[in-house]
């Protein structure tokens, strides 16, 4: 048996990576649980001589002066033979032959080795992906189910959630996917994983593979709003004056921006350069409408925007994603809107502050 379980504990560190002092540690468990249910007695303690490969059996028994219970207490006489520090009261280990524990105990040994492994080896999945999360994965599709997408990323599978998906998005079985690690948690069985196809980091990633200046940061990615519906904005900045960041992540013809949209089932990416003015900002991100007034608050980051009667539909978009994307890309709040709304809106905010102001002189009489 000591050749058998010696086997067993180099086989599964070597199997699960694990450290040895934790299969020492399981190893101990088990046999103590055996030798508890053989010997019918929980005062017990295992030992693991990891140089001979032997276990070691104790007795934990309290010394008594008139002992009651042998299985349970010692005499000061007997127990001073053992430790010579034994005083009654205290307590002392006494070894214990432990016989015939043979092909079961080594069996069990084995189960929770097995056991303990695996767990083990499914925490230390939990914390390596933990702390991919955000990371960009590739993985390769394996089924669809009521929950989503499953992709298979070695060791675990992953789901893209109905939420998480691109609405162009169609895979066949075993085609490899890029895709982005959204969400970690620790399952009944295994790790749950949560993939995306939607996360900025995605797309960032992508770009980056295509485009050398922003692998190397001479171009910086300043914000991405991204949409299930096929639509991003992506805010650049370049921090070289001769290198034009909008270029660099287009390439020439498209040739850098087309690889990432085929990856991303079609989807349209607008590219934005960064300016510092408010005005230039907001009006780029509303593309594909051009002509446009753009009014900034000088206290908080809003910014009412009149768009002509003819461009105001592609400046809002479809369902309103357009307009949506670029105040999160932008992190301004917009009211975009045609002069005619917009005058109606000053009007009523005209008519709100007139009729309030009785209302304020009253208050300030009181209160002198």
């Amino acid at each position: 048996m000591t050749s058998e379980l010696l086997n067993a504990l180099k086989g599964v560190a070597d199997e699960r990576s694990m450290k040895v002092d934790d299969l020492v540690a399981v190893i101990e468990e088990a046999v103590k649980i055996v030798a508890v249910k053989r010997l019918n007695r929980e005062n017990l303690e295992v030992r693991f001589d990891r140089a001979r490969g032997e276990f070691e059996l104790y007795e934990i028994l309290e010394v008594a002066e008139e002992p009651s219970d042998p299985s349970l207490q010692i005499s000061l006489d007997r127990a001073v033979m053992i430790a010579p520090e034994a005083s009654v009261g205290s307590t002392v280990k006494n070894r214990v032959e432990m016989e015939d524990l043979g092909r079961i105990a080594a069996q069990s040994v084995r189960q929770m080795i097995h056991k303990k492994g695996r767990e083990a080896e499914l925490h230390h999945l939990f914390l390596s992906y933990s702390a991919r999360k955000g990371q960009v994965v590739t993985a390769r599709f394996i089924r669809k189910t009521d929950a989503g997408l499953v992709f298979e990323l070695g060791e675990l599978e992953g789901v893209v959630p109905h939420s998480e998906q691109l609405a162009n998005d169609r895979f066949e079985r075993g085609r490899h996917v890029k895709l982005a690690i959204a969400e970690v948690a620790e399952g009944r069985r295994e790790p749950m994983i949560t993939l995306s196809r939607i996360h900025p980091n995605l797309l960032t990633k992508l770009m980056e593979n295509e485009s050398p200046e922003l692998a190397d940061g001479t171009v910086e990615v300043v914000n991405v709003a991204r949409d299930g519906s096929g639509r991003s904005k992506v805010v650049v900045k370049s921090r070289k004056h001769d290198i034009d960041p909008v270029g660099a992540c287009i390439g020439p013809h498209g040739a850098r921006i087309k690889p990432v949209m085929k990856e991303l089932s079609g989807e349209k990416i607008d590219i934005i350069g960064w300016s510092e003015d408010p005005k230039k900002l907001i009006t780029a991100a509303l593309a594909p409408a051009k002509s446009m007034k753009v009014l900034p608050s000088d206290k908080i980051k809003f910014a009412d925007v009149i768009v002509p009667d003819g461009e105001l539909s592609l400046a809002i978009g479809k369902r309103g994603v357009n307009v949506k994307l670029a105040v999160k890309v932008t992190r301004w709040d917009l009211d975009v809107m045609n002069q005619k709304e917009y005058e109606e809106k000053m009007a009523r905010i005209e008519k709100n502050s007139g009729e309030r102001a009785p209302m304020d002189q009253k208050d300030t009489e009181t209160r002198s």
